[in-house]
């Protein structure tokens, strides 16, 4: 996998990375990204279709529990439906000051497979994809690679990398504790690790021979300079462009990030059940369990609502640690301007 452009678009799931978004970025010769999670292999594989001529766009996919060698099985059903019934109840009177009815638990685990087998099938078809999540197993990276597609993985620990270079991954996207929205930890139970970045990237150059893209906080031409001062060859910028004309970051979303200043966010399992990076409001205050995404599934109609009336106390605000550094306007001069191609 080679990168001949110093910037990577974070995939950002839930709207942020619209198609405009990874059309935009692409045109500068970066690489944009289409964020699969949530969406249909159908819905997804129209997305690409409407990019395919931009230039290099990637496919990133969230691997289910199902398919993650990560997880163990029996302990990831221990408690499950109790866990979850304990949280619905904490969940009620947000649901109630909306207006909205919060699925039962068996409704919220109707779905856990995110259409995981047909988006394989369609990934055949895609020449970059990428894995977040968790780390399939060796035979999904055999079926892509007989595709000639070149196949990322998001890894947060150097374990992490280890297993997925032996599982066949052709680059890596090592992610930092300073990223804003969800973690890539591939055991969903497992609490992240806290190394910075930079000290991640160092060992985790140590012990790979691919290459891999630096994910986490970086938001400023200085800081794409520096993670490519420690092995990276590309920067992954989610954060930096969620205020971009095209960035499909909804309405309450993007204003927040504008009028909070305090520079303060937290990590959080509350919005999906995945720990997560946002500024802090008020629903951020509950304890939610590690299931994923059943916790999502529960906390949907809440999150939809809330944004719908521009209520900040209730909705997801993802934002890295470095948010206050974010520009507005195209994100192709966002991006031409991180890669220190103009002020």
């Amino acid at each position: 996998m080679e990168f001949q452009h110093p910037i990577v678009a974070a995939p950002m799931a839930g709207g942020p990375s619209s198609t405009a978004l990874a059309r935009a970025v692409a045109s500068t010769g970066a690489m944009g990204f289409l964020a699969g999670g949530g969406k249909t292999a159908a819905q997804l594989t129209e997305d690409y279709r409407s990019v395919a001529d931009a230039g290099r766009v990637g496919v990133n996919l969230f691997v289910p529990d199902v398919a993650n060698t990560a997880v163990d099985p029996v302990a990831s059903r221990q408690r499950r439906a109790e866990k979850l019934t304990e949280f619905r109840e904490k969940l009620l009177p947000f649901g109630d000051r909306l207006g909205v009815e919060i699925p039962t638990v068996e409704q919220a685990g109707a779905n856990v497979t995110d259409d995981w087998d047909a988006k394989l099938h369609a990934a055949i078809q895609w020449p970059i994809v990428s894995f977040t999540f968790g780390l399939p197993a060796p035979a999904v990276f055999e079926q892509l690679h007989g595709s000639n597609t070149q196949i990322g993985v998001t890894v947060t620990s150097v374990a992490e990398a280890r297993n997925a270079v032996e599982h066949g991954a052709d680059f890596l996207v090592v992610q930092g504790p300073e990223a804003g929205g969800h973690r890539s930890v591939h055991d969903p139970q497992a609490e992240p690790e806290d190394i910075p970045l930079l000290d991640l990237l160092d060992a985790v150059g140590d012990v790979v021979e691919i290459p891999f893209v630096a994910a986490g906080g970086i938001i400023t031409p200085a800081q794409v300079r520096e993670v490519q001062e420690h092995g990276a060859a590309a920067a992954s910028v989610g954060t930096a462009l969620l205020l971009s004309d095209e960035a499909g970051t909804n309405p309450v979303h993007r204003q927040m990030l504008q009028e909070d200043r305090s520079g303060v966010t937290q990590l959080t399992r509350v919005y999906s059940g995945r720990v997560s990076r946002s500024l802090v409001n008020e629903i951020m205050e509950l304890d939610a369990p590690a299931v994923y995404p059943e916790v999502n599934a529960l906390t949907v109609p809440i999150k939809r609502a809330a944004a719908q009336v521009m209520d900040p106390r209730s909705t997801h605000l993802f934002a890295g640690t470095g948010y206050l550094q974010a520009r507005t306007g195209p994100a192709a001069d966002i991006v031409r301007w991180l890669a220190g191609e103009r002020a």
